[in-house]
């Protein structure tokens, strides 16, 4: 009983996994940014992620930014992400 559950469960595992699995691509880009406010003296950095990644014909677009806002009184951490999916043109 035991090896037709692990069966099924290989076979629903092969059937999951697309053929184009290990034919995706993926480009990574990270952009960094720093600032002081000379009236404040507060210090802001920003760094920005944008991963592309194309697979089984569909495009998909992450971006990742992080903001981290330095003061005398205070520290304030802000991260945003956004994903976006469509179909590929070819």
């Amino acid at each position: 009983m035991n090896k037709s559950i692990a069966r099924l469960i290989a076979l629903g595992i092969v059937a999951a996994v697309p053929a184009g699995l290990f034919a995706q691509t993926a480009q990574t880009k990270t952009e960094t940014k720093s600032s002081t406010n000379p009236v404040t003296g507060s210090q802001t950095a920003s760094t920005e992620t944008k991963t592309e990644a194309k697979m089984n014909g569909t495009k998909t677009t992450t971006k990742k930014k992080h903001t981290r806002k330095h003061s005398k009184h205070k520290t304030t951490d802000k991260t945003e992400t956004k994903m976006d999916s469509k179909p590929s043109s070819k």
